[in-house]
């Protein structure tokens, strides 16, 4: 049995994920999965898990995410293979982030975000700088937050500057800024509205905490 044969599951299963067919996905995934792990293949078997942890985040399952990546990033760990730890860290943190256990989330989002500086995921790299600014804010450290918010690479889009938008609503808030922290907000969920975006679990989270916040 062809390893090549997991990856192109795997990335099927993601174009699928992408596409919004779950059912698609989950298929390809698992099969990836069976195949990865038949070939003893350790990236595949842990990029297959990451698909498979992406449709639990969607689907509202944190505790799947959280159980199913913690088994991945032990094994990637114990066999020092940091690429294949990669996946499976970053949903993990995500998950655990959005079981509201903010302490652990931050630590993991540390130890990814060290990790993609070794690899060399400049992209990676400023986008768990922004997830763990948003951590900081649950823990009350604003200023920990702007350092980590100002040191991401932002982007050039209008979705992105939408969350800009939000992490400023979100050191006002934190600082006791309440007004200026919903002009903000408004700002940035009528733009997503325009968008007609629909935001990753934790994106989404993130509008919420701060909706009912500042209602």
């Amino acid at each position: 049995m062809s390893p090549w044969r997991s990856r192109v599951l795997y990335f099927d299963g993601l174009y699928a994920f992408r596409q919004g067919d779950a059912d698609r996905s989950l298929a390809r995934n698992s099969e990836a999965l069976k195949v990865a792990r038949a070939t003893d293949d350790l990236l595949d078997e842990c990029q297959a898990i990451t698909g498979l942890a992406r449709l639990a985040l969607r689907a509202g399952d944190y505790r799947r995410v959280v159980e199913i990546t913690t088994e991945a990033h032990d094994r990637a760990l114990a066999a020092s293979d940091e690429v294949a730890a990669e996946g499976p860290l970053h949903l993990l943190a995500a998950g655990t982030r959005l079981l509201h256990e903010y302490a652990a989330a931050r630590a993991l989002y540390l130890e990814s975000l060290d990790l993609n500086r070794r690899l060399g995921n400049t992209g990676w790299v400023s986008m768990e700088q922004q997830n763990l600014g948003w951590v900081e804010l649950h823990l009350g450290d604003a200023d920990a937050a702007a350092a980590l918010f100002e040191a991401a690479e932002p982007g050039n889009d209008a979705y992105s500057g939408a969350f800009t938008d939000l992490q400023q609503a979100g050191l006002a808030l934190v600082r006791g800024h309440r007004d200026q922290a919903r002009l903000a907000y408004d700002a940035a969920v009528a733009t997503i509205r325009d968008l007609g975006a629909k935001p990753d679990p934790d994106d989404q989270a993130e509008i919420d905490w701060l909706g009912s916040q500042l209602t």
